[in-house]
């Protein structure tokens, strides 16, 4: 799959809206979009996520790094590699962040509703 074929921009309304249901994939998102970086390792990401779930009340579920990147692993990373938003190497833990703006405005818009500010 090229770069090109990643987009979002021709995807069906439903993947924006799975990438966008749970925090922990908003979380990944914004944690990129408002960042210069693309890349990062699945323990960064966990680390950043950990503190995010800390400040923003999102639930009552364990928002511990290693609990964060379990998750992470296991679900949602898997999540939004299919649906084309990143590229994740589950060997190396490698997430390449390819972007777009639909999924950005939306989790954008869903932070600004719940009154999260972090990311």
């Amino acid at each position: 799959m090229t770069p090109s074929e990643r987009t979002l921009s021709t995807a069906d309304v439903d993947d924006v809206f799975e990438v966008l249901s749970d925090w922990r994939r908003r979380a990944v998102c914004r944690y990129f979009a408002s960042s210069d970086q693309t890349a990062a390792d699945v323990a960064a990401l966990a680390s950043a996520i950990s503190e995010h779930g800390e400040t923003s009340m999102v639930d009552t579920t364990d928002t511990s790094p290693s609990t964060i990147r379990t998750q992470l692993e296991e679900e949602h990373l898997p999540v939004l590699h299919r649906i084309g938003l990143i590229d994740y190497d589950e060997r190396s833990g490698a997430v390449k962040y390819w972007g777009s703006p639909t999924v950005e405005k939306w989790a954008d818009h869903a932070a600004a509703v719940t009154q999260q500010t972090d990311f």
